[in-house]
């Protein structure tokens, strides 16, 4: 009885609906239902790919050990065929009803398009047996028993958060596992404690070029087992090559050479040449981010190669919708050669089939984590040998092709063997929270430490300390109620503590449209157009000395212009405000998630109220001060002291000057943010979001101007007070970048509503069905209207020193 009571809470990891185990008359039936489906429906193989001829070798190796190691070269079919012969292989011997297969995929792009092509080889009788579930869009099988889903890892990761030891999965396939990103190596551990606890659980990590050894012996010497590929030959041709066939001069000077960034001018010509020269088919060319692509886009409009009947030119980046990637598949017209720029994301288990000619750049885009800033930078590097075999693989899956690497033989030579796992150049924070939603007893650094490659333990230990700081961990490690609602937002924790107070201070769909804006960019940002991009920024902003509003207004008028507007109406806003369509699509699913995330929190009672302007939830949504200081909480500490007044190297004092300081010293403002050169900023303080490092340099890159009393009145840290007559002095923690001087009976007053604020919180995030609507309500009334009525200049001014009292 206590274990069906437990099945209760249990989701289906395959439909996602409540899980219930099959009774043995129900497993019968249905076992004999599937091999009769399968029998009438007797599904070939589409092309014979070199992994059928191991058919019987895979499945055995499963069937005799709950760990295998599938060493599958590129071309060999693992991805497609491999999933599939588990499945049938268990429906043919009568356990079809027990046989349930997830398959995890790196990208939303090769989730989507594999399970498409398996659905496509079982025929039409079983296709609704293969489903796929990646972020913002889902079609899973319509029942689990006999069935098959493919998910991003991401997405799995979510399914063990309430069904931890994969109940009803019979094999879990992990594929592409080379790849290591922190999301692969955190399931990994999972897997092996669902592994100890779901005794029906198997487990196939399928990898072309990693190191399959390793691998192995995480999971305690389990077998592993080779799978040869078929390749078509590709010819490489390295730059000296590359240069000599176009007739140029082959010196570059060593910095040229040093240089990862890609020069656009080489790679569009490049692809001339081979358009003018090389033999027909498809050119897939690697560039390593979304800036990269467009700049060679504009060029080869420069070259009259785009708009032409003759050129069919497709950008693949991650950030256009699964729609608008799945066009890359598409065959080109007669007499027109398709040209696909993307960025990693074509490097492994998607096959675009016409592709004969591969241009490599031979960089990507790689976060690396400086802990002494607290700085993420996201450089673009060389790439690894393995990653320039996988790119260079991709000519020749089904014909003969040509691999042109844009950098010299020599610097082949000097790239890694792999790729440096990415759990040991990122933050950390996200994984510590998703290790404490799956082993919530257990320390951090000691639950990381179980991971393939673990994290260094004092960037644990940086982790939990920032987790601390916005009061999602308490002292002892613990999620805190705050910590509890965070973990149920799919983004980064300090967007997801923004959009939990939003919900209590009743601004959700602005805040929504913040956190969806910070993780994907609205503006059509490229090279050229980044005058116009800014002066739409500046447009947008208006006096709010706020990017965050910016991104917020950006949205909120394009979901006007879409409601309210016709086509013309809406091509005009985002041509007005240099907006991409695509991306505001992705942010448009963003914010159907998050609200979903905030339903699921227990924050709001329907989806659907925090989208309604009319809604309780929004009630103070057209706030502007209050939606500034909800952002600071959320953000806080992360919080940067502006001073008037600046020493040069030279020793001279520019008093019309300003400078920028956080806690770990000082920092520029990006040229991206709308307060950078602005001398006239309404208050001492800002707070941030992201920064990055450059050229040794942190330049801060969105920024909003900060009223002191949401510093007074929002902060959850330790204050101190200091009595001077009757003037009290309050600091804060951190180097004095807030100090705020004021009389002793308007501070008792402040501290009151601060607390008031507190319980209102701590009230609640504790139990939400307990909050005093009309108290609460009153309560975040005064707070609007004391941020509306009183100047966000400093409380008392003092003339510049290094200490002074703001």
């Amino acid at each position: 009885e206590e274990e069906e009571e437990e099945e209760d809470h249990i989701t289906d990891a395959i439909t996602g609906r409540p899980y219930w185990a099959l009774s043995e008359q129900q497993a019968e039936q249905l076992n004999h239902q599937l091999q009769q489906e399968w029998e009438t429906a007797a599904p070939g193989l589409c092309v014979e790919l070199p992994a059928d001829a191991h058919r019987q070798r895979v499945v055995s190796a499963v069937r005799s050990s709950r760990v295998v190691v599938i060493a599958g070269e590129t071309g060999c079919g693992k991805t497609t065929r491999i999933p599939r012969f588990l499945l049938e292989a268990q429906v043919r011997g009568g356990e079809g009803a027990w046989c349930n297969v997830l398959v995890t995929q790196p990208r939303r792009i090769s989730a989507v398009s594999v399970a498409q092509r398996v659905a496509h080889e079982m025929g039409p009788h079983l296709k609704h047996r293969v489903g796929y579930q990646v972020r913002l869009e889902s079609r899973p099988p319509e029942h689990s028993g006999g069935s098959m889903l493919f998910l991003t890892v991401g997405v799995l990761l979510r399914k063990l958060q309430s069904n931890p030891t994969l109940k009803g999965i019979s094999h879990v396939v992990v594929d592409e596992v080379h790849e290591r990103d922190v999301n692969t190596d955190l399931l990994l551990a999972l897997l092996r404690s669902s592994l100890d606890e779901n005794p029906d659980l198997r487990v196939v990590l399928m990898s072309a070029t990693g190191d399959n050894q390793r691998l192995a012996e995480y999971f305690g010497g389990c077998p592993i087992v080779k799978v040869p590929g078929f390749m078509h030959p590709v010819k490489d041709h390295y730059l000296e090559d590359v240069l000599r066939e176009m007739r140029r001069p082959l010196s570059r000077d060593k910095k040229e050479a040093d240089e990862a960034a890609p020069d656009p001018d080489l790679v569009a010509d490049v692809i001339e040449h081979i358009d003018k020269h090389g033999e027909p088919g498809a050119i897939l060319c690697f560039l390593p981010g979304w800036q990269d692509i467009r700049a060679v886009q504009d060029k080869l409009e420069e070259k009259r190669l785009i708009p032409s009947d003759s050129h069919m030119v497709l950008p693949l980046h991650s950030s256009l919708s699964v729609a608008d990637q799945q066009v890359v598949f598409q065959r080109p017209q007669v007499g027109q050669r398709k040209i696909v720029l993307a960025t990693n994301i074509a490097e492994t288990s998607i096959t675009i089939d016409d592709i004969v000619h591969v241009v490599d750049a031979g960089t990507h885009k790689e976060h690396n984590y400086d802990p002494r800033t607290k700085v993420s930078c996201l450089d673009t590097v060389w790439i690894s040998r393995s990653n320039v075999t996988q790119r260079k693989g991709r000519a020749g899956r089904c014909q003969p092709g040509q691999s042109y690497h844009l950098f010299p033989r020599q610097q082949l030579e000097a790239m890694t063997q792999f790729p440096v796992p990415e759990i040991l150049r990122t933050p950390l924070e996200s994984l510590v929270l998703q290790a404490k939603i799956h082993s919530p007893n257990c320390k951090a650094v000691d639950f990381l430490s179980q991971v393939l490659d673990s994290p260094e333990p004092a960037a644990v230990r940086d982790a939990v300390q920032n987790l601390q700081d916005i009061g999602v961990l308490d002292k002892t490690e613990t999620l805190t109620p705050l910590g509890q609602r965070v973990t149920c937002m799919s983004c980064d924790p300090r967007l997801g503590k923004v959009l939990v107070l939003s919900a209590v201070f009743r601004c959700v769909l602005p805040m929504l449209s913040v956190a969806a804006c910070l993780t994907r960019d609205p503006f059509f940002n490229s090279l050229q157009n980044r005058a116009l991009v800014n002066k739409a920024k500046e447009d947008l902003s208006g006096s709010s000395c706020s990017d965050y509003l910016v991104f917020s207004r950006a949205v909120l008028g394009w979901r006007r212009a879409q409601q309210e507007g016709d086509r013309e109406d809406r091509h005009e806003y985002l041509d007005k405000y240099t907006l991409s369509k695509t991306s505001l699509r992705f942010i448009n699913g963003l914010i159907s998630q998050f609200s979903e995330n905030l339903q699921e929190a227990g924050l709001v009672s329907r989806v659907s109220e925090c989208q309604r302007h009319m809604s309780l939830y929004n009630e103070h949504s057209h706030q502007d001060e209050l939606l500034k200081a909800v952002l600071f909480a959320g953000l806080y500490p992360n919080l940067i002291q502006v001073k008037k007044g600046v020493v040069t190297k030279g020793g001279r004092f520019r008093p019309n000057s300003t400078s920028f300081r956080t806690i770990s010293g000082p920092v520029l403002l990006h040229r991206s943010s709308v307060n950078r050169g602005n001398e006239n900023l309404p208050s001492r303080w800002l707070t941030f979001f992201s920064a990055v490092k450059s050229n040794g340099n942190v330049f801060i890159r969105d920024s909003s101007t900060v009223h002191p009393l949401a510093l007074l009145l929002l902060t959850d840290c330790d204050i101190t007070e200091t009595v001077n007559g009757d003037m009290v002095e309050v600091s804060f923690p951190g180097r004095s970048l807030v100090r705020c001087e004021l009389p002793a009976e308007t501070w008792e007053l402040l501290w009151e509503l601060r607390t008031s604020i507190q319980t209102m919180l701590y009230r609640n995030l504790n139990d939400a069905s307990n909050a005093n609507m009309t108290q609460d309500g009153n309560l975040i009334s005064l707070l609007v209207e004391l941020l509306n009525n009183t100047e966000s200049s400093p409380l008392v001014k003092n003339n510049s020193t290094e200490d002074e009292v703001d």
